[in-house]
């Protein structure tokens, strides 16, 4: 069998490393070229932010540079700056489109903040905006003392966090809606769609608190009375029938209010003087005769 000649393994290595070299310089010369320069951008997943307001932020990094090695990480902190953006991914559609997914925060609760201001915040606390009238739909919270918010950062209120993973711990076999919750160092409580009011107390034990309030708002539902209920202590939960007694109807105060004028006041100069019998007379000598 033939042995190879050095110079053959030579003249290979160098044709390697020749091809090699074309490659490197072709691909380099793709990544400056306009041909693989980045021209469309098209973006899904948003719901509150406009394609508009995502561009502005995107396109100055991107358009025009090429497809292979764009600034992917200088565009993602850009649009990861925007208060709603809570994450953001890429996709290369070559030759000259970039696909941005957008995944937005989800508006969680409405916030009564310090200086009667109103934010909307996420489940994490992150205040996605100030809204003025409240955002329709959601609880709003609210704190004894008010907490201050800045849009695009996390609260640090403790009351404020205690009432988020309050509404974040809520069963899905819970089938009642809550549109008010306040908390007092760490005390929940809370008002039903329905009108019922609820003192739940802290969060320990809340599984068995809201097993035990879901059976109670049912009996209450079926009633048709307004009620306050307090499963602070889920063992000995307690009720407190708080149904206003029915008003009186117009008729009714008419004729009580007119039997009030019909009723003669008493007169004491009028009434006759009732005499006393004589000394030493029976009562038959002091009675009147009759019949004579």
């Amino acid at each position: 069998m033939p042995k190879s000649s050095p110079f053959s393994f030579i003249w290979k290595s160098l044709l390697m490393i020749l091809l090699i070299a074309i490659g490197a310089a072709s691909l380099f010369w793709l990544s400056q070229s306009s041909l693989l320069a980045v021209e469309e951008i098209t973006i899904d997943g948003n719901h509150l932010l406009s394609n508009e307001e995502i561009l502005a932020m995107s396109a100055p990094l991107l358009r025009g540079q090429s497809i292979i090695r764009p600034p992917f990480d200088a565009a993602a902190g850009e649009l990861e700056n925007l208060p709603l953006v809570e994450g953001v991914e890429f996709e290369r559609d070559f030759p000259n489109t970039i696909h941005i997914h957008i995944r937005e925060y989800r508006p969680f609760v409405n916030l009564a903040a310090a200086g009667g201001k109103n934010f909307v915040l996420a489940s994490d606390s992150q205040a996605l905006m100030e809204k003025a009238p409240p955002e329709p739909g959601m609880p709003m919270l609210s704190t004894k003392v008010p907490c201050t918010a800045e849009v695009g950062k996390q609260s640090e209120c403790d009351d404020v966090r205690t009432g988020l993973q309050f509404l974040a711990s809520i069963p899905v076999s819970f089938n009642y809606q809550f549109v008010e919750v306040s908390v007092d160092g760490g005390d929940i409580r809370a008002r039903t769609s329905t009108g019922v009011n609820v003192h739940f107390g802290n969060l320990n034990g809340y599984e068995l608190k809201f097993e035990v309030l879901r059976q109670l708002l049912a009996r209450a539902s079926a009633g048709g009375v307004q009620i306050t209920i307090d499963v602070s202590v889920p063992e000995r939960p307690v009720t407190k029938d708080e149904t206003p007694p029915p008003a009186a109807t117009v008729s009714e105060e008419v004729a009580s209010a007119e039997a009030v004028e019909e009723t003669p006041a008493p007169d004491d100069a009028e009434a006759p003087a009732e005499t006393a019998p004589a000394a030493g007379a029976t009562p038959e000598a002091a009675a009147p005769a009759t019949g004579q």
